[in-house]
């Protein structure tokens, strides 16, 4: 019963996700997978890393090969291509042991369990947005992540997995909170008060 209940809110979550999603660039909003199918190519997984101003607008572009598969060191860490990125706002692993897949895992194993198959085994395009305009040396940039899934056929259409907002749902990652305690992603609240019914 609970297994059927994770499966109807994570379909929710993709129709709302689907709706939600846009075919134009933007810092704040959920690319559909139209946007994410501009940049796919046969045979080739692509990551795409974009660069906002505070004000949303699209600064920078770059696309390029994955050369290995992506590494998820933790919750909240990736590795893409050789560089390190943290994904915005976010804590790892609240608890060190959560549910996942209706038994008691190590929160860590869990996520990269989950992670393996979105990044490494379904995804043909990865999109990391970041409103860092220029990265420091030895210190990740902070983004938010989608994998543009699926075979785009009737059995396995296009989707859009969100990175931060799984993270959140399955309970592998925490949203952080300033020095007053307000919600450093507030788009993602709701995605935590839904997933924490699930792991009571």
């Amino acid at each position: 019963m609970k297994q059927t209940a994770l499966c109807t809110v994570l379909l929710l979550q993709g129709a709302v996700a689907y709706a939600a999603g846009t075919d134009a660039p933007g810092a704040f909003t959920q690319p559909s997978e139209h946007y994410l199918l501009q940049f796919a190519k046969p045979g080739e997984k692509l990551f795409v890393y974009e660069r906002y101003d505070a004000k949303g607008a699209l600064i920078r572009r770059d696309a390029a090969t994955l050369i290995a598969p992506v590494k998820v060191p933790s919750a909240t860490e990736r590795i893409i291509n050789g560089v390190a990125y943290r994904l915005r706002g976010l804590a790892a692993c609240p608890k060190p042991i959560i549910t996942y897949k209706t038994q008691q895992w190590d929160c860590t194993k869990a996520t990269q369990d989950y992670e393996e198959a979105i990044y490494n085994e379904r995804a043909s395009v990865v999109l990391c947005k970041t409103l860092v305009l220029q990265s420091t040396m030895g210190e990740p940039d902070a983004v938010s992540c989608f994998s543009l899934v699926g075979a785009g056929n009737a059995n396995d259409p296009y989707s859009v997995a969100y990175d931060d907002d799984e993270m959140v749902f399955f309970g592998m990652a925490a949203i952080g909170r300033n020095k007053d305690g307000k919600s450093l992603r507030p788009d993602l609240e709701h995605s935590a008060e839904l997933g924490g019914q699930f792991q009571e």
